[in-house]
């Protein structure tokens, strides 16, 4: 039986410490504000959901240790079903997460923000949310709320908001006889809407493989054939694994991320690249902007101030998102049509070819 708590008080509330979440924490507190993250988990950052790849410039926008990045990566190898193969520049890091994701909410504690693990968010009321942490119950009052709980995030539900529109993905973690500095992406046209991946990270890999959801009950035997594929290409020695994650990634921005004093950001947002997947950048940078510009409404007293953070996440990946958008729509649509070159298809629509930015010049 649960015991409802007293009320507590606090500026903000931010639910899920994922790198959207602490970095709005971090963001806010640096700021005086008083600063509540939530996260239902017992681990920050474990299990870990996430192919751990992420661009170098990342660093421009957030401080991690070097002990959160496990090889560094040049180049990326896209493989066509056709056995062609295109190699574009790529610097990068394979990461850590459950180091990385730890790094950042020691980062938002450090800036003062008070943090609360195994804590369920269970609902929304008039002045916060309720929250349940063991057999307790607690309302917490809250000026602003940011939703930074992934793609299936409650905050979404409790608004009203439909399902995000998503791909599935399984991954394994595997060990691999040969270190490589590139990550490698294959296509094939069984793979509906998505593609297959190879991020190496020094003696181990991840493997994985997305598809639309449509195809879900496909995904374990899509990766498990595409993993004889790489054994033939001696890229793995044996199918032992190491650890298996999957899960869904959003593959659309929300057309809103802003209600009243509730702000979703990262994958509750949407923000994740609509074609690569790829959400991490956007989360730090998005929950960076959220933070700020919540404690900046708090101090001001004045929360019609949040209005600027629908604005200055658009201005600042919005375009990128919206042409990934219209770049998947294409994918999508003509994905299974006899009279489309598949090869062509997935020139037009991945980021590693040139055809991709095409349309974009011309906007």
């Amino acid at each position: 039986m649960l015991e409802t708590s007293v009320t507590k008080d606090y500026d903000i509330v931010i639910i899920g410490a994922g790198p959207a979440g602490s970095s709005a924490a971090r963001a806010a507190a640096q700021r005086g504000v008083k600063v509540l993250l939530v996260d239902q988990k017992q681990h920050i950052g474990v299990p870990v959901q996430c192919a751990e790849f992420v661009p170098q410039w990342i660093s421009r926008y957030i401080h991690f240790s070097s002990t959160c990045i496990l090889q560094t990566v040049e180049t990326m190898v896209t493989h066509l079903s056709d056995q062609t193969c295109h190699e574009m520049k790529s610097p990068g890091y394979m990461l850590d997460r459950s180091l990385f994701d730890k790094e950042l909410s020691v980062s938002a504690i450090l800036s003062e923000a008070r943090i609360s693990i195994g804590t369920k968010a269970t609902g929304l009321i008039s002045d916060g949310v309720i929250v349940e942490r063991g057999t307790r119950k607690e309302h917490i009052k809250s000026k602003v709320i940011i939703g930074a709980d992934g793609t299936h995030s409650s905050t979404a539900r409790w608004i009203g908001l439909p399902p995000a529109k998503t791909i599935v993905a399984l991954q394994y973690e595997m060990a691999i006889p040969n270190s490589q500095n590139h990550v490698d992406i294959f296509f094939h046209s069984d793979y509906e809407g998505g593609y297959a991946w190879f991020f190496p990270k020094g003696r181990t890999v991840n493997v994985g493989l997305g598809v639309v959801p449509s195809k879900t009950s496909h995904l374990s035997d899509l990766l498990n054939d595409f993993l004889k594929d790489l054994k033939e290409a001696k890229k793995i020695s044996r199918v032992e694994i190491l650890s298996r994650t999957g899960g869904s990634i959003p593959c659309e921005p929300r057309r809103q991320t802003l209600f009243g004093n509730i702000l979703l950001v990262g994958d509750a947002a949407g923000h994740a690249h609509p074609i690569t997947g790829a959400g991490i950048l956007n989360a730090v940078i998005g929950g960076e902007i959220a933070g700020r510009i919540a404690a900046e409404a708090v101090a001001r007293g004045d929360l019609r101030y949040l209005e600027n953070y629908e604005i200055e996440w658009r201005e600042t990946f919005g375009k990128t998102l919206s042409y990934g958008v219209s770049k998947r729509e294409f994918l999508e649509k003509n994905w299974n049509k006899a009279d489309v070159n598949f090869e062509d298809l997935i020139r037009k629509t991945w980021v590693g070819f040139k055809e991709y930015y095409k349309d974009r010049k011309r906007r």
